[in-house]
């Protein structure tokens, strides 16, 4: 509301003989300003959609050279069912979960936040992936058979939190990609990257990739490419490396090197385990890019207001897995899987889920 005041100024003279009252009244507004009006975060809830098939024609997705400001596609095409042909590992805070086709299976019943299946059936996983500039877990489990055992573990436990990220098989081995953060102050705080060789049992650094102000979300692995994003207060970046820690320029791939507070920005990069293809999101489109030439073989358009919730992507062959938060909830909700022709499903459990190696 606003206020306002009114000031009276008076003024008077006596003259002899003769006496004369000038008055004068002036109004002044010396009124409050009000402060600029506040824009209130307002929560929509979402829709449900159930898919049904889609007996339109694939979209034929002809590589170009990315250019640098991504362009939205002009068509969309509507969610419908996709096979799924490949078995999909899923974390939730009730428990693992197998998902084939449409059916699905609960291996574990403890309470996880990432589960990746090793090419021997094992699974590593972890029971708290922290956020950005918060402490996590302390080991990275393995699970084969009903028997858990810490898998990989930090020097020291009481500085130290682990995240897993990855897992990348090369040769029949298969090699874990994760990271430690260590430090909680100014110069202590660093985290750094490893990959580790399951059957050697050792760790190879690959160099650093976070500190006190700035750290990664979920990373990705594929050949001699590393993708993610790193976040430092408003700012996010595509994070995007070779195994010996040089960086991929960005702009190879039509992205700027950082980008502002913005809702619609490139995020939740990913790599394919082959290293051929890298995924991202742009508000509401799935973004598919050669990872050699750059060109764009993708861009499939999601449900509308998905792109605002994505947690992470996994992508392998001609799919990508979607994992989103839930609005109503705000925990993990039923993954999606997007192939690159614009055809989708949404899996039956919760969770963060990910391809089997």
């Amino acid at each position: 509301m606003k206020h306002r005041r009114s000031a009276l100024i008076g003024a008077g003279s006596l003259i002899v003989g003769t006496f004369v009252l000038i008055l004068v009244l002036l109004g002044v507004d010396i009124g409050d300003t009000p402060p600029p009006d506040t824009l209130a975060r307002t929560t929509v809830a979402p829709t449900t959609t159930e898919f049904v098939p889609d007996t339109s024609p694939a979209v034929d997705y002809t590589p170009t050279d990315p250019p640098i400001t991504p362009a939205k596609p002009t068509t969309t095409t509507l969610p419908s069912s996709i096979p799924i042909d490949q078995t999909i590992t899923v974390a939730s805070p009730s428990g693992i979960s197998s998902v084939n086709g449409t059916s699905s299976s609960q291996i574990d019943g403890q309470g996880w936040a990432v589960a990746i299946r090793l090419s021997d059936g094992s699974i590593v996983a972890q029971h708290v992936w922290p956020g950005y500039g918060e402490p996590g877990d302390t080991t990275i489990y393995r699970i084969a058979e009903g028997v858990m055992e810490s898998y990989i573990a930090p020097v020291d436990s009481a500085n130290e939190w682990l995240r897993l990220h990855d897992v990348i098989t090369e040769g029949g081995n298969d090699k874990v990609l994760y990271s430690v953060k260590s430090g909680l102050g100014f110069d202590q705080a660093i985290e750094e990257l490893f990959l580790y060789d399951t059957s050697t049992r050792t760790s190879e650094s690959l160099g650093i990739i976070g500190g006190w102000e700035d750290g990664p979300g979920r990373m990705s692995i594929g050949r001699n490419v590393i993708a993610g994003e790193t976040f430092s207060q408003i700012e996010s970046a595509p994070l995007i490396r070779r195994r010996d820690g040089s960086p991929i320029d960005p702009a190879t791939f039509g992205l700027a090197s950082t980008y502002a507070d913005c809702a619609v920005c490139p995020k939740s990069f990913s790599v394919d385990e082959a290293g051929v293809h890298l995924a991202w999101v742009e508000d509401d489109v799935l973004v598919v890019i050669d990872v050699t030439s750059g060109a764009r073989v993708a861009e499939v358009r999601l449900l509308d207001g998905l792109g605002r919730d994505i947690d992470s992507l996994d992508v392998s062959g001609s799919a990508v897995i979607v994992n989103a938060y839930d609005r109503d909830t705000g925990i993990l909700g039923r993954p999606y899987v997007y192939g690159f022709d614009g055809t989708s499903t949404q899996l039956p459990v919760v969770g963060r889920a990910s391809f089997d190696r």
